[in-house]
C-alpha cells in the first residue's frame, strides 16, 4: 500500500504494518477465513472463503466499503482510492472514487479472469487473451496497444504492464522514468508488478528484474537474490 504492508497467513488472517493514519494497516477484530489481499493507497481489501469482500482504512469515496449485497467474489484489487472485484461470473465491480470513471467497468464487460487497479484506470484481462482499460487514460494507461494478445497477468500503477504467454512483457502509459520500456531481451518471464513509476518481473528462474524509477534503490535487486515465487511492488 502505500507506506503500509499486508500479509495473508495460512490461517486466514490477515496482519498489517508501517502507516496506520487511518487504520489501513489494522485488520478488523476477529476478521478470518481469507483468502486473498488488496492494498489501496490508504485503504486495504480481503476476500473471504465465502465469496464476500472485507475494506478498512481511510473510507473517503466509500473505497473501503464494498457494495451491499456483493458476494461470488473471487480476487480484488485496490486502485488509489477505489476498489474492484471480479466476480464468479466473469464481471467486475468497482466503488470508491469515480471522477475519471475508474470505478465504472465499461458496459458489457465480461469474460474477466484478472482485475489490477492503476492510480486512476483499471485493467481486466479477458479469457481471450486481451485487456480492457477504463477510467483515466492520460498517456494513454488505459489504452492497451492495438493487438495485444496472448496475455496472462496484468498490473497496474502511473503505467500498465502485461504478461503474454511467450513470457514476454509488454508496458505503456506513462513512461518519464522508462517504467513503461521493458527491457531488451527480458523473457522468461512468470510474474510482473507495477510500483509507482517502476515495474518488476519474476522470471522462470527464480530472478527477479526491475526497471524504471530508482530513487531509492526500488529496482538495485539484492546481488544473488534467487529462488523468489513472487513479486510485489509499492
Amino acid at each position: 500500500g502505500n507506506n503500509f504492508s499486508l500479509a495473508l497467513k495460512d490461517d486466514g488472517t490477515v496482519v498489517g504494518w508501517g502507516s496506520n493514519n487511518y487504520g489501513e494497516s489494522t485488520p478488523p477484530a476477529g476478521l478470518s477465513g481469507v483468502t486473498a489481499i488488496a492494498a489501496g493507497d490508504y485503504h486495504s481489501l480481503a476476500l473471504k472463503n465465502d465469496g464476500t469482500v472485507v475494506g478498512w482504512g481511510d473510507n473517503s469515496y466509500g473505497r473501503a466499503t464494498p457494495p451491499a449485497g456483493l458476494k461470488g467474489v473471487i480476487a480484488i484489487a485496490g486502485g488509489q482510492s477505489f476498489s474492484l472485484a471480479l466476480k464468479d461470473d466473469g464481471t467486475v465491480v468497482g466503488w470508491g472514487y469515480n471522477y475519471y470513471g475508474q470505478a465504472t467497468p465499461p458496459a458489457g464487460l465480461n469474460g474477466v479472469i484478472a482485475i489490477a487497479g492503476g492510480l486512476k484506470h483499471s485493467l481486466a484481462l479477458k479469457d481471450d487473451g486481451t485487456v480492457v482499460g477504463w477510467g483515466d487514460n492520460s498517456y494513454g494507461r488505459a489504452t492497451p496497444p492495438a493487438g495485444l494478445s496472448g496475455v496472462t497477468a496484468i498490473a497496474g500503477s502511473y503505467h500498465s504492464l502485461a504478461l503474454k504467454d511467450d513470457g514476454t512483457v509488454v508496458g505503456w502509459g506513462y513512461n518519464y522514468y522508462g517504467e513503461a520500456s521493458i527491457p531488451a531481451g527480458l523473457s522468461g518471464v512468470t510474474a510482473i508488478a507495477a510500483g509507482s513509476y517502476h515495474g518488476l518481473a519474476l522470471k522462470d528462474d527464480g530472478t527477479v528484474v526491475g526497471w524504471g524509477y530508482n530513487s531509492n534503490g526500488q529496482i538495485s535487486i539484492p546481488a544473488g537474490l534467487s529462488g523468489v515465487t513472487a513479486i510485489a511492488a509499492g
